[in-house]
């Protein structure tokens, strides 16, 4: 039996935004022709490491015998798959390449645009189709009669290599071109209309793009269409992760809600967030807000001449020699004298320079030669090395001149902005406020944390303070935050908390009550009160995720953010839905958590139907020169403890089997 892997290279596919058609006709095209296969098949976006994991765990530990992409093979900047592939062969086979070049050719020149390779990995042969399904059915059928007998060779069947088979080869291929050309469209046109096909029998093993679904087929002469379900003579047998479908009470219910990308889901929140109206406050109390305006110096800085050192201010051009003092100079005086020709001033560091100094020699160039005492009225000072003019002196304004620029609206305002504030004279700061924030944890089974002892059946509420503690690292303890406590699974009891939240606040966090129970009155509520723009995002942890807007009786709206009461999703939907949210509000430019690349130093199981925010604790390792990631142990969602000391979300790619130790992947970074 022939293992065969499908392969389709698409960011649009991978984030849900089209649908793939080419991996699925290849597939077809296999069946037809392959009595006696499995075929499995994945979507990846065109990032090239992701690429060549795949086909090396296909190649390497699944031992598929023959593995076909399709797209990412054209000029585009983001066309990797070409180099991707060919990072990975160990042969290469120029022939089958020339043979989909030609053909190509014969139909249309834009087929000269096509960087296509194709080679050999162990007893894998690898050939990269175009992303086109016209392309890629050419190019496949192209080399369709070939393909038995190079799979035969590169595991060596003995028969291969005989004469019989390469004139049962040279047969195959009249007899293709011919069928080629009496009926060009015939399995397209099959695939698309639903149609079903005689076939003596075949088994696919797939993971399906469009439902997320893992499943296992074998059909006996007939074959299914992949988009007609109605087959006759078919045996199936089938897993289903996918969580679409939902048991609850006397029957099954399919969520209403679209599945949202986590980038389409990011896109829709920051599309219904305003940022908030600019406020003055006092400078000394804006460490960590957002400037809404421009800030100018209205003094210089220095506004004198300062020295920048202990030493004595001279007049330079006396060089060397024996010179009395007139005075002393100490910080926060003007001195009441000058320094005339043949004089110099002692002076010490941030002191204003008398009148007629103008260069500073520093204590460790002079000498005290005589000290005013009873005998001697005037203490005498030898300058053991001269200075040029405007030595170790600050001018007035070389730091800051007036009217200069010294603070970008969109600044964030941290300590040295602070000092910069106060040293200009900027009392009061035009900043971006803080939203405020209402939150809410609901479920019946819920006591507060506080609670000594356990009623039967209750479980303490972590989910509020947690999020409580989110909000206030969050802003740093300035954003203003309303409790709204434990809400009943009750319908009146619940929209009257959330009404009340809306009313006093920018935005609303709930956790708990988004899935598709009976007592699940979330969503029907933002139904009601507002709207809700999506209910369902792809991710592990944080599907039921859901987002809406209420408005409020000043004509604004609130942005409601109804998280999992799972601890850990509810948590990770935060950080990755809610920060953006409260960012923007508050005028950040950029409302994203810093994403860095990370190094994994052991083997992590992958999902094959969501991505994975896997926690992780993230560390810059010296040796490697990079950072390195450690999981923090058990993924699963309701273990707060995966969460504690984690300070970055690995972003996991969605498909099977295991990301290897040593890959690299993204992680954003938690900024508590």
């Amino acid at each position: 039996m022939y293992k065969f892997g499908v392969l389709t290279v698409s960011d649009r596919v991978f984030n849900d935004s089209a649908v793939d058609i080419s991996g699925p006709t290849i597939a077809e095209i296999l069946k037809k022709n392959f009595s006696n296969c499995t075929i499995e098949t994945s979507v990846l976006p065109d990032e090239a490491p992701m690429i060549t994991e795949l086909l090396k765990m296909w190649s390497d530990k699944d031992n598929m015998n023959l593995i076909l992409t399709t797209g990412g093979t054209g000029f585009a900047p983001r066309d990797v798959t070409p180099e991707a592939t060919q990072s990975i062969l160990e042969r290469f086979t120029p022939g089958i390449t020339t043979r989909m070049f030609t053909t190509s050719l014969a139909i249309t020149p834009h087929a000269m645009l096509s960087r296509a390779v194709s080679g050999i990995r162990g007893k894998t042969l690898i050939v990269n189709l175009p992303g086109s399904v016209k392309g890629a059915k050419e190019n496949l059928e192209a080399i369709l009669a070939a393909l038995p007998h190079a799979l035969q060779l590169i595991n060596g069947v003995p028969s291969a290599s005989s004469p019989t088979a390469h004139n049962k080869l040279n047969k195959d291929t009249e007899s293709l071109e011919k069928e080629e050309k009496e009926e060009p469209h015939r399995i397209a046109k099959s695939y698309s209309e639903g149609l079903t096909k005689p076939h003596a029998h075949s088994h696919s093993h797939s993971h399906s793009e469009l439902t997320r679904s893992h499943s296992h087929s074998h059909n006996h002469k007939t074959e299914r269409s992949q988009f007609n379900s109605d087959t006759t003579h078919t045996h199936s047998h089938s897993h289903s992760h996918s969580h679409d479908r939902h048991s609850c009470g006397n029957g099954i219910h399919n969520s209403p809600y679209e599945m949202f990308s986590v980038e389409k889901a990011l896109s829709v929140i920051l599309e219904n967030t305003a940022i908030l109206t600019p406020q003055s406050i006092p400078s000394q109390n804006s460490l960590g807000y957002i400037l809404a305006e421009d800030v100018f110096a209205k003094d210089p800085l220095p506004p004198f001449r300062a020295s920048i050192k202990d030493g004595y201010a001279v007049i330079a051009s006396d060089g060397e020699g024996v010179f009395p003092l007139v005075g002393v100079v100490t910080a926060g005086q003007i001195p009441p004298f000058e320094v005339t020709e043949g004089k110099l001033a002692r002076i010490t560091t941030g002191s204003a320079v008398p009148n007629g100094a103008n260069a500073i020699v520093m204590v460790e160039y002079t000498e005290i030669v005589q000290k005013a005492d009873g005998e001697h009225k005037q203490e005498m000072i030898k300058i053991l090395k001269g200075a040029k003019p405007g030595q170790d002196i600050r001018a007035i304004g070389s730091d800051v001149a007036v009217g200069q620029l010294i603070l970008n609206k969109g600044t964030l305002i941290g300590a040295s902005e602070v000092g910069l504030l106060a040293t200009v004279g900027v009392s009061n700061v035009k900043v971006f406020p803080m939203p405020k924030v209402a939150i809410l944890s609901s479920g019946d089974e819920l006591v507060e944390a506080n609670e000594a002892n356990l009623p039967p059946g209750k479980i303490r509420d972590s989910n509020l303070p947690m999020l409580v503690a989110a909000v206030n690292a969050l802003s740093r303890n300035k954003a203003e935050i309303k409790n709204l406590g434990i809400g009943k699974d009750e319908k009146e009891s619940l929209e009257k908390i959330i009404l009340d939240g809306v009313e006093h606040s920018n935005i609303i966090i709930s956790s708990g009550g988004v899935s598709m129970g009976e007592l699940d009155l979330i969503k029907p509520l933002l139904e009601k009160l507002g709207t809700v723009h999506f209910g369902r995002v792809s991710m592990k942890p944080g599907k039921p995720l859901t987002f809406a807007t209420v408005p409020k009786k000043d004509g604004s709206k609130a942005l409601v953010f109804a998280l999992p009461g799972n601890p850990v999703s509810s948590l990770v939907c935060f950080y990755l839905f809610a920060i953006p949210a409260f960012r923007k509000m508050a005028g950040f430019s950029n409302p994203f958590s810093p994403e860095v690349e990370v190094m994994i130093d052991r083997p992590i199981a992958l999902d094959p139907e969501r991505p994975e925010y896997h926690r992780a604790i993230v560390k810059w390792d010296f040796k490697n020169h990079c950072y390195v990631a450690s999981s923090t142990g058990s993924q699963i969602s309701c273990r707060l403890l995966s969460m504690q000391a984690a300070n970055a979300l690995l972003v996991m790619p969605q498909r099977k089997g295991t990301l290897e130790e040593g890959s690299f992947v993204k992680a954003i970074l938690i900024l508590d």
